[in-house]
């Protein structure tokens, strides 16, 4: 393996046990906050009432798969194809921010866009839950800045605690409906959103910034 390709797994900058620790713990949470799987397992329950529990956990599984297996292309990949087509990574930087905050609103201010199809199958439902719900514009636009940021390994793992974490929200969604209730899931769901929102707001300030800096 080259010291190129090192370099790109581990961040272009040596990072002392503390930072790589630190972000870890960022890539962790801002994934996290992004990704948001309890609106996934408000989804999923509503979508899967009449499934068996085989077909349930089989859902779970496609979604899951769908979800890191988009995450981990951008990462490994998402730079490469930034380079290919000639965009700067403030100038994706500040589209992301914009999309995350798009996001972000429409979770606070519960507004559904495009409306969803309540005859989607419980096969259909799985791929909508992989993406775009667990891994939609907005989980890519930051796993390639994560891979930016960090290199591929820490927003690596980060992507496979995140994904289990969903595993276990959406395992656990029927539970968790049963003793949260609709409104507990929404007020959470809110608070990540609202989170989000302000994740983007940084970005694009930090966008901004490096299109000023660059100038």
């Amino acid at each position: 393996m080259s010291v190129l390709v090192i370099q790109r797994l581990i961040g272009d900058n040596q990072m002392t046990d503390l930072s790589w620790l630190a972000g870890l713990l960022k890539s962790i949470i801002v994934l996290l906050v992004i990704v948001d799987p309890f609106v996934s397992a408000a989804f999923f329950v509503s979508f899967a009432k009449n499934a068996s529990k085989q077909q349930r956990n089989k859902a779970i599984m496609t979604a899951i798969a769908v979800s890191a297996a988009l995450l981990l292309i951008f990462i490994f990949t998402g730079l490469f194809l930034l380079k290919i087509l000639g965009i700067s990574f403030n100038g994706f930087k500040i589209a992301g921010g914009l999309i995350l905050f798009a996001l972000g609103a429409t979770v606070v201010l519960g507004i559904d866009i495009g409306g969803t199809e309540k005859k989607t199958d419980i096969k259909s439902a799985a791929i909508l839950i992989g993406t775009p719900l667990l891994s939609g514009p907005g989980a890519l636009a930051t796993a390639i800045a994560l891979s930016k940021d960090y290199g591929m390994l820490i927003p690596t793992i980060a992507t496979a605690i995140v994904m289990v974490i969903s595993f276990a929200v959406l395992k656990g969604s029927f539970f968790l409906h049963k003793v949260l209730g609709n409104q507990v899931i929404e007020v959470i769901s809110k608070i990540l959103g609202l989170l989000l929102a302000a994740l983007a707001v940084d970005y694009i300030y930090s966008g901004v910034v490096g299109f000023i800096t660059v100038a």
